[in-house]
C-alpha cells in the first residue's frame, strides 16, 4: 500500500530539492533499490541471505525514493509492474519517483490515476529583462562576433510572446574555435543551469541509433538527458555530422517541442536548441541538411573568424585568467617572462581559439613545473 505518490519530472538537482522539502530527518526513508532487494528475497528466500521473519510482513517506511538511474539496474518486468512490486513487500507513506519510464509511469496510473501529484524543474520564462541580460552576459564573454549576438537575441525573442509551444532552434555554424560553443554555454548559465551538451561525432552508427530512438531501459538516450536537463538550453554540437537518417527523430521535436523513444515523452516546448556545424555558407547548410530539415531551423548565424585585435584580447583575457588561479609566488614568477608578450605578438598564427588557450595555458604550467618542481638543488 502507498498513502501518496509524487511523480517528479526534471533534473536531478531539482528532484533532491523536493526530497530534503517534502521529508524530515526522523522519517525512514528508504532507496528504491533496497526495496528491490527485499522483493527479489520473497522470490528467491534461500539464496537473499534476508531473515524470514524480515519476509512474513510488510515493512512500514515514511518514503521510498526511486532515481532516474534505478531503472537501469532492474529487469524489464519491473517496470511493467512496478505498482506491484513497489507495494508487494512495503506499505509507502510517500513514493518520490524521478522521470519515470512509460512502463512506470503507466503501472502507477493505472492504479492511483489522478491522485498521483506532479512536479518538475521550474525553467525560467523568457522575458525582454532577462533577455537583456543574456546579451549583456554573451557579450562579455565573446569577444567580436556582434552581428551574431543580436541574431541569438533576434531569435530567442520569439519565446517571449509564448504564442506557440515551438522551441527556439538555432544553426551556429562557422569555422571552429570562435565562440560558437561558449556562446551556448553562456546563454545556458544566463538562463539558470549547466547547459545540456550533445555530441553526435562521438558516437558510431549503431551506438547513436540506440540513443537517438531508444532502446533498452537501461541505456541511456537522447530523450532520458532532455528530461534532466537543468536548464532549457540544449547544444548539439557538430550537428553536420548527424547521420541524415537520424533527422525524422528531430522534425516533431523542433516542429512541436514534443520528443517521443520507446522509453520516453519529452515536453520541450519553450526549449531553446543551438545547433553547431562547420559549414561555411547557409546554401551549404541547405544543401547537406535537405529542405525539410532546413525549413525546421529558426535562423542560421555566422561566425566570422576573428580579427589580430580580437585575439590579442582573448589572449590577455585568458592571461589574466590563468593568473587569478595561482599562488602569489607562482603568479610573480610569470609576471617575469615574456609569456604574454610572445602570445600576443604570435596569436595572428592561431584559427582556433581553443588551441590558442591551450597553448597559453601550457606555456605557463610548463614555467611553473621547471621552477618549482624540476629544478634540482645541489647536495
Amino acid at each position: 500500500m502507498t498513502n501518496r505518490i509524487i511523480i517528479f519530472y526534471g533534473s536531478k538537482q531539482d528532484f533532491e530539492k523536493l526530497i530534503l522539502r517534502e521529508t524530515v530527518e526522523e522519517q525512514v526513508t528508504i532507496p528504491f533499490m533496497e526495496l528491490i532487494q527485499h522483493y527479489n528475497a520473497r522470490l528467491r528466500p534461500n539464496e537473499s541471505g534476508v531473515r524470514e521473519s524480515a519476509l512474513s510482513c510488510n515493512i512500514e517506511v515514511d518514503n521510498c525514493v526511486v532515481r532516474a538511474d534505478d531503472y537501469g539496474s532492474v529487469l524489464e518486468h519491473v517496470l511493467s509492474n512496478f505498482v506491484n512490486i513497489v507495494t508487494l513487500n512495503h506499505d509507502i507513506g510517500t513514493l518520490f519517483v524521478h522521470n519515470p519510464p512509460r512502463k512506470v509511469r503507466d503501472s502507477l496510473r493505472s492504479v492511483y490515476g489522478e491522485k498521483i501529484e506532479y512536479f518538475g524543474t521550474d525553467y525560467p520564462n523568457l522575458s525582454r529583462e532577462k533577455l537583456k541580460e543574456v546579451y549583456a552576459n554573451i557579450d562579455a564573454d565573446i569577444l567580436g562576433q556582434h552581428n551574431c549576438k543580436k541574431q541569438i537575441i533576434s531569435g530567442m525573442y520569439r519565446l517571449i510572446t509564448k504564442k506557440s509551444s515551438k522551441p527556439v532552434v538555432l544553426m551556429l555554424y562557422g569555422p571552429s574555435g570562435v565562440g560558437k560553443t561558449e556562446s551556448a554555454k553562456s546563454i545556458s548559465k544566463t538562463m539558470g543551469g549547466e547547459l545540456l551538451r550533445i555530441q553526435f561525432s562521438m558516437m558510431q552508427t549503431a551506438e547513436a541509433y540506440n540513443y537517438v530512438f531508444g532502446a533498452e531501459h537501461s541505456k541511456g538516450s537522447f530523450a532520458r538527458d532532455m528530461m534532466s536537463r537543468e536548464s532549457n538550453v540544449i547544444l548539439i554540437d557538430e550537428f553536420d555530422k548527424v547521420n541524415p537518417s537520424f533527422y525524422n527523430a528531430f522534425y516533431e521535436l523542433f516542429d512541436e517541442g514534443r520528443y517521443v523513444d520507446t522509453n520516453y515523452d519529452v515536453d520541450l516546448g519553450q526549449a531553446i536548441f543551438l545547433l553547431t556545424c562547420n559549414f561555411a555558407s547557409e546554401e551549404e547548410i541547405k544543401s547537406v541538411l535537405g529542405p525539410a530539415m532546413f525549413s525546421r531551423i529558426g535562423c542560421c548565424i555566422a561566425y566570422e573568424e576573428l580579427s589580430t585585435e580580437q585575439k590579442q584580447n582573448i589572449v590577455r583575457k585568458w592571461y589574466d585568467s590563468v593568473l587569478l588561479s595561482l599562488e602569489a609566488d607562482e603568479k610573480e614568477e610569470i609576471d617575469k617572462t615574456d609569456i604574454l608578450d610572445w602570445f600576443i605578438k604570435n596569436a595572428e598564427r592561431y584559427d582556433n581559439i581553443r588551441t590558442l588557450k591551450t597553448k597559453l595555458e601550457n606555456a605557463v604550467f610548463e614555467k611553473l613545473s621547471e621552477i618549482f618542481v624540476l629544478t634540482r638543488t645541489d647536495s
